[in-house]
């Protein structure tokens, strides 16, 4: 083992996408990550591989996309899905190599805990708690090992805790332009608000506690989050809000305050980590390093990135690539337009009251077999040039170049409807009953 190996910290967010003052939001109280954005490297163009929270994690964690790894769908409860039984956790990588891991907090990306290889597993809880749980370790460590600690917040998701921080009035937030600006999706926004500033709050110190740590110039520390922030047009959709997330990195040696465009998808990170951390990449991995950005080396930028969804509380498949100017969406069933929960005061209030105020045609309230989006011209992903023969050259070729990807990845809803794990499970005993 190198015992000059770097230390590695990740914090991730729930639902947060890139919802913070350092990404140009106005009106959120992130004055932490915002200065660690200072202090790091930003990337303005990151983005996850799926707009819900288990699949976009396992991708994160694995290097390969949902489809590939096996978390098509939620981890917990009924829903069931996890990692497939010879996909390998980051944890697992870095224990293997000799590191110390510890997970604090959550985990949403494998049905236990245990299944991720960390040779610790510490409290959950609210933000603070953790990040106490956090400064414990960190504060009493005398292992001399290099360590890996993840350390996830269940904040800012529905319905929104925020036990430490006061919520600002609905009217001080400002509603994104992809939103009406109706009563319920302020008095949202304002809880959510919130909720950030208590993760924000941790995050501080966290970040604190590594600053006075003594492996505090041998540690590298990553702010991120997993999709993109719980509203209509965000997160459960391929759209930009849904898929954008906040990717905030300090590497020891690198510059400091850089904003970097390229863009940048989660399946990136693990190779990317493991390079920094001078430990070989498994050959099986989706991603490309982008560690090269570090050191102003040689780095060839991805010239689109891919996101899928197949489950979240029910079979909606899709997939899409976004290129500089370009998105195109395949949807592959007549879902709704727009994933809601059935629980509405905790979980989907403004999703209905936002569905009532635009009033929205039955026409179009069922996907459409494709989206086609200019970015450029239309940022909020509105106007849909699908079946406008101006654009057909262009949406032909990016559903030929979505279709190899598919393949190239091995995708299996090329072969047909995917089940998850809760049929799976059900049908098995279904079939046991004499």
């Amino acid at each position: 083992m190198n015992p000059n190996r770097l230390n590695l910290v990740v914090v991730i967010c729930h639902d947060l996408g890139q919802h913070l003052g350092c990404y140009g939001v106005p009106g959120i109280r992130s004055p932490h990550i915002d200065a660690f954005a200072e202090f790091g490297i930003r990337f303005a163009r990151s983005f996850c591989t799926a707009p819900q929270c288990s699949p976009s994690r396992a991708a994160l964690w694995t290097g390969r996309f949902p489809h590939a790894n096996g978390v098509v769908g939620l981890t917990h409860a009924g829903f069931a899905n996890d990692l497939n039984p010879g996909e390998i956790h980051l944890a697992q990588v870095l224990r293997a190599a000799g590191y110390d891991t510890h997970l604090f907090g959550l985990q949403h990306e494998a049905r236990v805990p245990e299944r991720c290889g960390h040779e610790h597993i510490h409290g959950t809880g609210t933000c603070a708690k953790v990040a106490d749980h956090f400064v414990s370790f960190l504060g009493s460590r005398t292992d001399t090992r290099p360590f890996f600690a993840q350390i996830g917040f269940a904040e800012p998701h529905r319905p929104f805790p925020h036990d430490d921080v006061d919520a600002l009035p609905p009217d001080a937030v400002s509603v994104p332009a992809y939103m009406p600006d109706i009563p319920e999706v302020r008095e949202d926004l304002s809880e959510m608000e919130a909720s950030i500033a208590s993760a924000d709050r941790a995050f501080g110190r966290i970040v604190e506690a590594v600053r006075s740590s003594p492996g505090a110039d041998n540690t590298i520390v990553i702010f991120t989050t997993d999709h993109g922030i719980p509203f209509v047009h965000a997160k459960m959709t391929p759209y930009d809000p849904g898929i954008e997330v906040a990717l905030i990195m300090s590497v020891p040696g690198a510059a400091k305050g850089i904003v970097r465009k390229e863009m940048i998808t989660n399946v990136d990170v693990m190779p990317t980590l493991l390079e920094l951390l001078g430990i070989p990449i498994p050959g099986n991995l989706h991603g490309r390093s982008f560690a090269a950005l570090f050191r102003e080396g040689d780095y060839t930028p991805n010239d689109a990135v891919f996101a899928e969804k197949t489950y979240h509380t029910y079979y909606d498949p899709m997939r899409c690539i976004r290129t500089d100017r370009w998105k195109l969406i395949a949807n592959f069933e007549n879902a709704p337009w727009q994933e809601t929960s059935p629980d509405y005061f905790n979980n989907a209030k403004s999703y209905v009251e936002v569905s009532k105020a635009l009033n929205v045609p039955y026409s179009v309230q069922y996907h459409v077999p494709y989206e086609l989006f200019d970015l450029d011209a239309d940022p909020y992903e509105k106007s849909n040039l699908a079946d406008s023969p101006d654009h057909r050259a262009i949406r032909d070729g990016l559903i030929v170049r979505l279709r190899n990807w598919m393949r190239d990845t091995g995708d299996p809803l090329l072969d047909g409807p995917m089940a998850q794990a809760a049929y799976t499970n059900r049908m098995a005993d279904f079939k046991r009953m004499n």
